[in-house]
């Protein structure tokens, strides 16, 4: 029964650390376009893979620690956590070079 709750209380302290500092990180960041008046930040998309790929790098790894110690909930909270970032920074570069792609023809056809 102590098991249960020391794994429960794990998985959900974890996991809403790990969104917090996500929104925490997002909040700057929304800020910095604020400040800029809207327009692009430099560095930003840079920012954004780099807290996206850590972010579903260490969940992923801190998953298969759970596992090993037998914390099954923490386990597959952090899974889940590792999985959802690591799909949206899948989305993210590929929206990125579909417009970096764009941008190519563009310049491309404004040449001719």
């Amino acid at each position: 029964m102590l098991g249960w709750v020391v794994d429960l209380v794990l998985a959900v302290l974890v996991t809403g650390l790990e969104v917090a500092a996500l929104a925490l990180f997002w909040f700057r960041e929304s800020l910095k376009v604020w400040a800029a008046q809207g327009s692009s930040v430099p560095g930003g998309t840079r920012r954004i893979v780099v807290v996206l790929g850590v972010g579903s790098a260490l969940p992923g790894l801190a998953a298969v620690g759970f596992y090993e110690v037998d914390l099954r909930a923490a386990a597959v909270s952090q899974a889940l956590v590792a999985s959802v970032l690591g799909s949206i920074l899948v989305l993210g570069l590929a929206t990125e070079a579909g417009r970096w792609i764009s941008r190519g023809r563009r310049k491309r056809s404004a040449e001719r």
